[in-house]
């Protein structure tokens, strides 16, 4: 149940000894919150694998979709999701395109795993007539925390999605959830919609036919500008992080990258670039720091054709992308699609090593200072390295946050004249 506060004092409760016209000076000074009856405080709904949509959502009647919990819940309030794996869905929406299992309409009300419990959503039973979205988000203040999804079929569809976040209203924070063994796209922005995601997985999630396995991302970002921190996406079918048509700018934060094998196009990173979309006449400029891209089939860090500068890279790792770990191909400009080698791209203090270095590159010597490849008298080899052991960065995460697993791999030996360079 929700509860109310006391009200604060009113004028007419001052006793008559004060002069009134001191004290409607003095309640006019005060903040608007002590003047006001509180509203009601925050409420609290469960939802579990044994609950009922006819129970009441405490934590001793808990629903059993959040379907039921949303459409109880308002703007302030927590739905916990206990362990288990829930797997019996209805379909809560569609349209000409989707099946939306879940469809999150309703702004504010955060989504959280309860305790150290894992609630995982399995939706291989969902019918593919219609591309298949695990949650379809579309209101502005949602925060999901500590969900994990598999199973999300494609069928013979271009893509599916697990968390799809939709529309210019559509705001989310994403807090340790996890896409996995999915045919369908990790985390997706689209349509002017904008985000973060801290601490979140994406892998294995690989397109079941030849035009699905080319459009399944661990992390899409198409809207009007997300936020990614301590991230991981490791094959996946596509691009481990992809950016194309992002009308605005994304910041790829301390975010991992790894083998990308799985038959698409198949970067670490493709930041930038529009295909056939309509292009703006300003194209935003992305900021990519503290990454790490590995043993990726294509290329590590990659501009892809953006019209314009692509990002600012900075204090990046890429170890043995097969194309080129870092490409810098840019087009002439939004209104002429030629391409050319990267002119207006920015990296310093980045590091590469094994393969090809750089692919691409016409950047001006001043765009490009104090990397591994640039940077007077220095050399790289295996010696530079901790560990050359690409694998450990599907290690568990710890437990903290940020929570990135420990590990050896890059990191530089003590003496290393790379020190000051890359992600760690």
């Amino acid at each position: 149940m929700k509860t109310q506060m006391k009200n604060t004092p009113t004028l007419a409760a001052v006793p008559a000894a004060f002069p009134r016209r001191f004290v409607s000076r003095l309640l006019a000074l005060m903040p608007l919150a002590l003047l006001v009856p509180a509203l009601a405080s925050a409420a609290t709904y469960y939802v579990a694998t044994n609950g009922s949509d006819s129970n009441s959502g405490t934590s001793s009647s808990p629903f059993k979709s959040i379907t039921k919990a949303q459409s109880v819940a308002s703007s302030g309030d927590t739905v916990f999701i206990r362990g288990g794996t829930y797997g019996s869905f209805t379909v809560a929406a569609t349209d000409s395109n989707y099946n939306y299992v879940h469809n999150l309409t309703k702004a504010g009300i955060t989504y959280a795993a309860y305790g150290s419990e894992i609630p995982i959503f399995n939706f291989s039973s969902v019918s593919t007539s219609r591309r298949v979205c695990g949650f379809h988000i579309t209101a502005s203040g949602i925060t999901i925390n500590g969900i994990r999804v598999t199973g999300t079929p494609v069928g013979s569809q271009k893509q599916s999605e697990c968390f799809r976040i939709d529309g210019s209203a559509a705001s989310c924070t994403f807090n340790k959830c996890v896409a996995y063994n999915n045919a369908a796209n990790g985390f997706y922005f689209t349509n002017h919609s904008t985000g973060t995601c801290n601490n979140c997985d994406a892998y294995n999630n690989i397109g079941s036919s030849s035009t699905s396995l080319s459009n399944t991302d661990g992390f899409g970002a198409h809207g009007n500008g997300v936020t990614f921190n301590y991230c991981r996406s490791w094959h996946n079918s596509d691009d481990g992080f992809d950016c194309i048509a992002s009308y605005g700018a994304n910041t790829f934060n301390h975010c991992w990258a790894y083998n990308m094998t799985a038959g698409g196009d198949s970067n670490g990173f493709k930041i930038g670039g529009w295909g056939t979309s309509t292009v703006p006449g300003s194209v935003p400029v992305h900021t990519v720091k503290y990454c790490l891209s590995a043993n990726n089939n294509a290329n590590g860090f990659y501009a892809n054709h953006q019209p314009g500068q692509s990002a600012n890279w900075t204090r990046n790792t890429a170890y043995n992308n097969h194309s080129a770990n870092y490409n810098m191909l840019e087009r002439v400009s939004p209104t002429n699609s030629t391409d050319i080698a990267g002119t207006r791209e920015v990296f310093h203090y980045n590091i590469a090593f094994t393969g090809t270095i750089i692919s691409n590159d016409n950047n001006p010597a001043a765009n490009k200072t104090n990397n591994s490849w640039t940077k007077s008298g220095v050399t790289v080899s295996s010696a530079d390295f901790q560990s050359l052991d690409a694998s450990q960065m599907t290690n568990a995460r710890g437990t903290g946050s940020p929570n990135l697993p420990t590990i050896t791999f890059m990191h530089l030996v003590s003496g290393s004249d790379l020190a000051g360079l890359g992600c760690f």
